[in-house]
């Protein structure tokens, strides 16, 4: 199972439509659990205790962070691929809020990733995050969407 927690609510029924559409056709489970968005940066610590409940002690975290490291396509696939056969518990990805991730949430994370140097809206990102674990899946299968 792939699990993404994610701080704030989708609001966006085009960005919702294309994270329905990737997600049906990824073969494993996703769950989107999404944490309350608090209003300032000391909530940052409230919305982390929030993410850490919904983690188990054998799930693989990796925490979306501009400092993380970059991955291509492939290497986020082979990322995917190295959980799903060599781990136990679930892949969790976390994408944290306006302010970003506690220090907890980003120590408790196996890897930090990042997607870019820019910084993306967080529910953009989401769909962003789904269509790459989607492409992961097509490019462990050799398929041609992956061009």
């Amino acid at each position: 199972m792939i699990k993404c927690i994610v701080v704030g609510k989708m609001n966006h029924k085009y960005l919702n439509e294309g994270i329905l559409y990737y997600k049906k056709q990824i073969p494993v489970d996703l769950d989107i659990i999404e944490i309350k968005d608090e209003k300032d940066s000391e909530g940052m610590k409230i919305e982390g205790r929030n993410i850490l409940n919904k983690i188990k002690d054998s799930d693989v975290v990796v925490a979306l962070a501009i400092k993380g490291k970059i991955l291509d396509s492939i290497g986020f696939s082979k990322m995917i691929e190295d959980v799903n056969t060599y781990m136990q518990g679930d892949l969790v990805f976390v994408i944290g809020g306006s302010y970003g991730l506690s220090e907890e949430v980003y120590e408790r994370a196996n890897q930090k990733i990042s997607f870019s140097k820019m910084t993306f809206p967080h529910q953009l990102m989401r769909l962003i995050l789904i269509e790459q674990i989607y492409r992961g899946f097509m490019i462990m299968k050799h398929h041609p969407y992956h061009k």
